[in-house]
């Protein structure tokens, strides 16, 4: 399940909500439909993960042969059950929100068998990533009402931003278990920066004033840690030092949702709380890999 990842799918929901809510900390523990997007979310997420390993089963018996599949641990079709239930636990969270949350769910499991199906091994494979996580913040933005009303500029501008980063993210990982190019790598972080670029904007301009500074300092920050952690990998492209970089700009998502939600809000209890996702997230991390 990649089950470390799963809490960056979630600190997109608690973007989206929080970007188009009014609400105190407080507040948020009795947001019903706040806590049915997350575990859709999960469900969703996890449920494409497994769905990956799936559909890639042939391919990880030459490349990652230690993976549960292909290492004869669990059986293909149980694998396939299982993210099938999952799926369907995450549509049906999505359901009880209601009718634009049911249609975005829906929009993500077609992005997510489409991806796994056919796009993975093409160019547009990135594209395909990046709509999966411009859907998921959308999911977390659904609960504002109808399918309609859920299309607003400033969360469809976060979804965007955050699709582009997740695009780079695609590109510098590929062939992570093989061998990757330079050109590759750096096109890849290229993109994540314009990701971040487009973060830093709508907070220049749409943001909480007391809260753009900070934030923009810190979305720098960002952009440079991960331009600093990139460079050290093309020097040395081998395959473990990719996938331990490629976790690393994953858990970045939570820190860019984090200062997305502090800039836009102004709220720094909302932003911790987005924030407090790396904890897990990082603990998983020791045990699971993230991809």
């Amino acid at each position: 399940m990649r089950l470390p990842t799963v809490f960056t799918a979630m600190s997109n929901i608690l973007c989206g909500y929080l970007i188009t809510h009014t609400l105190t900390t407080a507040e948020l523990k009795q947001q019903t439909d706040l806590w049915l997007l997350l575990i859709s979310s999960a469900g969703l997420y996890l449920g494409g993960m497994v769905l990956n390993d799936v559909f890639d089963a042939s391919l990880d018996a030459i490349e990652r042969p230690e993976r549960p599949i292909p290492s004869g641990r669990i059986s293909r079709k149980a694998a396939g059950l299982f993210g099938a239930s999952l799926m369907m636990i995450g549509t049906a969270c999505a359901a009880a929100v209601g009718q634009g949350s049911l249609l975005i769910a829906a929009l993500i499991v077609g992005a997510v068998l489409l991806y796994n199906g056919y796009l993975k091994s093409t160019i547009a494979a990135p594209l395909g990533m990046g709509t999966c996580r411009f859907l998921n913040l959308m999911l977390g933005a659904s609960a504002v009402g109808t399918f309609t009303s859920v299309w607003q500029t400033t969360p469809m501008t976060v979804a965007v931003a955050l699709g582009i980063y997740i695009i780079g993210v695609t590109v510098f990982a590929k062939n992570e278990a093989g061998k990757s190019s330079s050109i590759g790598l750096f096109t890849g972080v290229a993109v994540m920066l314009c990701g971040i670029g487009l973060d830093a904007w709508l907070v220049t301009t749409s943001g909480v004033k007391d809260a753009i500074p900070g934030s923009q300092m810190a979305l720098l920050i960002l952009g440079l840690n991960v331009l600093l952690r990139a460079a050290t990998v093309v020097s040395n492209p081998e395959p473990g030092r990719i996938q331990r970089t490629v976790g690393l700009m994953l858990l970045c998502i939570i820190f860019l949702d984090a200062l997305v939600v502090f800039g836009m809000t102004g709220d720094v209890k909302h932003a911790v709380l987005v924030i407090m996702l790396v904890a897990p997230a990082s603990l998983v991390r020791r045990f699971i890999p993230m991809s």
